[in-house]
């Protein structure tokens, strides 16, 4: 048997007659219908308590579930240009200007050289005579699309 304490309060006379009113209902004494009634105020404010950290955490996951999916967009975006980049690096953009065989972009802008023979190809990107080896439109299209490369990269670090 639990020890009891006393609580002496008063009360107003509606809260006194509803407090009444529920001990009969309940077939109880005043004493065990207030006794109870405080018991599930107290738990209620504590669940409320609770409910308020839930709801403030729920507010702070939702933010942070925003931005998660902004930045899985972002990277969406930077696996997107990477492929387009790859894809074009990986195109024939003309022919090595020493074994005259093809030459890709990966070739000319990222190993610098040809890799058939090695032969450096730096002097096709500003040659010194105007026949180039090099197709000039494919070429534009690969720096354009490391331009759009290098700006998503900017970006992203902002």
């Amino acid at each position: 048997m639990s020890s009891t304490e006393v609580i002496y309060a008063r009360v107003p006379a509606p809260l006194k007659e509803a407090a009444d009113a529920y001990a009969g209902e309940h077939g109880t004494t005043l004493t065990a219908a207030v006794a109870d009634l405080l018991d599930r105020g107290l738990s209620r404010v504590s669940e409320e308590r609770g409910l308020a950290e839930l709801q403030a955490r729920l507010s702070r996951l939702t933010v942070e579930k925003a931005e998660t999916e902004a930045e899985l967009k972002t990277a969406r975006s930077q696996v997107a240009a990477l492929g387009t980049f790859a894809q074009q690096a990986s195109r024939r953009i003309g022919t090595c200007p020493a074994c005259k065989q093809q030459i890709t972009g990966h070739d000319l802008l990222v190993t610098g050289a040809c890799r058939q023979c090695g032969h450096a190809l730096s002097g096709l990107i500003a040659p010194e005579h105007s026949g180039s080896a090099i197709d000039q439109r494919e070429l534009m299209i690969l720096v354009g699309a490391l331009g759009v490369l290098l700006g998503i990269a900017y970006l992203a670090t902002k």
